[in-house]
């Protein structure tokens, strides 16, 4: 009940924190329109100072007290320069461009403090002496009015660009952190698999079982509602109970194990061909060299050995696909060839050679050839330990004798 509890509260706080990130994206996402809005308002608000400089800076070539009265020439300088001041206040929004923003302030400041002066000379009657300001201080002070505005509105730029980058930043860790936490928390609530059971005897079986085999039994007849005898209860098998002979395989077994000659074991190839219901059988070695060596074969004739050659392990075959598999391999009959199979044979961990059997008769290895040919397998590998042989070209065919 209390780890329910906790599923449902982390539950929860997934979906608050989902929620807390989205608000968060819906709150960046307004900052940074409203950045932008600004942005455009600041670019208009330059755009039109530079104008109002540019029109200071023209009234500034054409002074000329011979063509315009000087009173009339002042007063429209001033509407200007006003103008100029009134447009920069508005200007002054971000505290990183403060600095530009007060160095334009104090250009404008002199430029308007020479012309003050200018005109007070001219109402004096010191008409050289205004005339003077005029070209050394007010002329020189719209150029650097506009190099002042141009840095103030870089300087703009890059606030409102550090800004933005900073708002993209942030929204970035908290999606990857609200992400992360879902990981986390997806991971806690997914549902922990069982500890696997103990695998049961018939999986520990060497040999691969093809799907769509059955079990080697033979099941009870059906008898209807009739009950059976004793003496039918005797003679009829338990349903799942094997219903074959294995002792000739299991005294086989024993007899290789007891074998102490090479002689001994090649007598045994025989029974062991009976066992399996093969017509040739041959026991490979690994060789020298990349290759396998026949040992021991029954059903070739009595010069099998010295005919059957070396088997390059390069080679594609099934006697070199169960070296190299480590596993049972068979192939199918067909009209043309018989149906056969090959165990690999280990001492420990070490290959030491294949088993090679050609069955009699039937199209396909069922489950009993394939058991019976790797125990046979496994209890020669106990028997025989590999050595070299002579090798020689000539293919055979088992013969059966």
């Amino acid at each position: 009940m209390h780890r329910r509890a906790l599923r449902h509260g982390l539950v929860v706080l997934l979906f608050v924190t989902a929620a807390a990130a989205a608000a968060f994206a819906w709150s960046v996402d307004q900052q940074l329109a409203a950045i932008a809005a600004a942005e455009h308002r600041a670019d208009s608000g330059f755009d039109t100072l530079v104008q109002s400089i540019a029109r200071f800076d023209a009234a500034q070539q054409i002074f000329d007290p011979a063509r315009e009265p000087q009173t009339d020439w002042f007063a429209r300088v001033r509407r200007l320069l006003t103008q100029i001041e009134s447009e920069a206040k508005g200007l002054h929004t971000s505290a990183i461009s403060s600095s530009a923003a007060r160095t334009f302030d104090d250009i404008t400041a002199r430029v308007v403090s020479a012309v003050a002066r200018a005109e007070e000379n001219l109402r004096d009657g010191h008409d050289l002496m205004a005339t003077d300001l005029v070209q050394d201080e007010a002329k020189p002070g719209a150029e650097a009015m506009r190099a002042a505005v141009l840095e103030w509105r870089a300087a703009e730029g890059n606030a409102t660009e550090t800004a933005r980058t900073a708002l993209v930043q942030q929204l970035w860790m908290v999606l990857g952190g609200t992400l992360g936490f879902w990981a986390i928390g997806v991971l806690l609530l997914a549902p922990r698999q069982p500890a696997a059971a103990p695998a049961a005897a018939a999986s520990l079986s060497i040999l691969p079982e093809p799907a769509g085999e059955t079990a080697i039994a033979v099941p009870a007849p059906s008898t209807g509602n009739r009950m059976l005898s004793s003496s039918e209860a005797e003679a009829t098998p338990v349903r799942g109970e094997a219903s074959l002979d294995l002792v000739p395989a299991a005294e086989l077994c024993a007899d290789i194990a007891r074998a102490d000659s090479g002689e001994t074991l090649a007598a045994l190839m025989d029974r062991a061909a009976d066992v399996i219901g093969a017509t040739g059988i041959v026991l490979w070695l690994a060789g020298t060299d990349e290759e396998l060596v026949p040992a021991l074969a029954h059903g070739y004739g009595p010069h099998a050995l010295g005919l059957l050659g070396a088997l390059p392990l390069s080679e594609e075959n099934v006697t070199t696909r169960a070296w190299h598999s480590g596993q049972l391999q068979w192939v199918n009959g067909d009209s043309r060839s018989r149906a056969a199979l090959a165990a690999p044979m280990f001492q420990g961990p070490r290959r030491t050679g294949v088993l090679a059997v050609e069955l009699i008769d039937g199209s396909a290895p069922g489950p009993l050839p394939r058991a019976l040919t790797s125990i046979l397998a496994a209890q020669f590998a106990t028997a025989v330990s590999p050595q070299a042989a002579p090798a020689a070209t000539q293919p055979l065919e088992a013969t059966g004798s």
